[in-house]
């Protein structure tokens, strides 16, 4: 349907045209505020949503530098008991552990020799 001349359309016609574009207007208002609602809406999910990836990721992170903290100190006793027990006890003398192959450490074998050679 092509438009007519402005100038052609009766008064009704242009009444009717009125109120046929009065209630367009009305329409694309309402769905503009629904868009305008819907996007509110999703916006403040989406920041409650980041809000809380954030707590979480704080929370993971000093979990897992708790965990890193822990293993390291972990590592640190292991190796300082490693070197304090590096087959001496505290007074001194070699400690005896039993071979599984020979059997218990002899008496004999665990005597040092401290006396000069002659």
């Amino acid at each position: 349907m092509a438009l007519k001349n402005p100038l052609d359309y009766s008064d009704a016609e242009v009444r009717k045209l009125l109120v046929q574009a009065s209630k367009e207007r009305d329409n694309l208002e309402r769905e503009l505020k629904d868009y305008e609602w819907k996007l509110d809406s999703e916006s403040q999910k989406f920041s409650k949503a980041e809000e809380q990836r954030k707590t979480f990721m704080v929370q993971l992170y000093g979990a897992t530098e708790a965990n890193r903290i822990l293993s390291t100190e972990k590592a640190l006793k292991l190796k300082r008991m490693k070197k304090s027990h590096n087959g001496v006890t505290k007074s001194g003398s070699p400690t005896r552990s039993m071979n599984p192959k020979k059997g218990p450490a002899k008496k004999s074998a665990l005597v040092r020799n401290n006396l000069p050679k002659l």
